[in-house]
C-alpha cells in the first residue's frame, strides 16, 4: 500500500474512532437526562455506549484490528439507534393519536428525541460503515 493511502486510512481510522465517543456522549447524556427510567431503553443505551466506546478503544489501541473494531461499533450503533429511532417514533405516533390534544406535549417532546437522535444513530454510523467497506475492498 502506498504511503499516501496509509497516512489517509490511519487518519479516517483515528478520525472515526475518536469521533464515536461524540455519539456515545450524546447517548449517555441523554439517558441520564431522562426523567422517567425503563430498563429496556437503559439496557440498549448503555449497550451502545458500551460497544461504541469499546470498539473505538481497541481501533485506537490495535491497529490491526482497527477496522474489524470500527464495523462492530458501527453496526451495534446502528442497530440500537434503530430500535431506539422506531421506538421513538412509535411513541409520539401513539401520543398523538391517543392522547389528541393532550398528548401533543408528549408528541413534540418525542419528535424532538427523534430528529436528535437520527444524525448520531443512523447517518454517522451508515458513513462509517459506507467508509470501511470502501477500505475492505481496497488491497491491504
Amino acid at each position: 500500500m502506498p504511503r499516501v493511502e496509509r497516512q489517509q486510512r490511519v487518519r479516517g481510522v483515528i478520525g472515526f474512532a475518536i469521533g464515536n465517543f461524540v455519539p456515545a456522549l450524546v447517548l449517555g447524556v441523554g439517558l441520564y437526562a431522562l426523567p422517567v427510567r425503563f430498563w429496556v431503553v437503559d439496557v440498549l443505551v448503555v449497550a451502545a455506549v458500551l460497544g461504541v466506546t469499546g470498539g473505538s478503544g481497541v481501533a485506537l489501541a490495535r491497529p490491526a484490528l482497527s477496522l474489524r473494531a470500527l464495523k462492530v461499533a458501527a453496526l451495534a450503533l446502528l442497530a440500537i439507534g434503530l430500535l431506539l429511532v422506531g421506538a421513538a417514533a412509535l411513541s409520539a405516533a401513539f401520543l398523538s393519536g391517543v392522547h389528541g390534544d393532550y398528548g401533543r406535549g408528549g408528541t413534540l417532546l418525542m419528535l424532538l428525541i427523534l430528529f436528535l437522535m437520527v444524525p448520531y444513530t443512523l447517518v454517522y454510523p451508515v458513513l462509517e460503515l459506507l467508509w470501511l467497506h470502501g477500505k475492505q475492498k481496497s488491497p491491504a
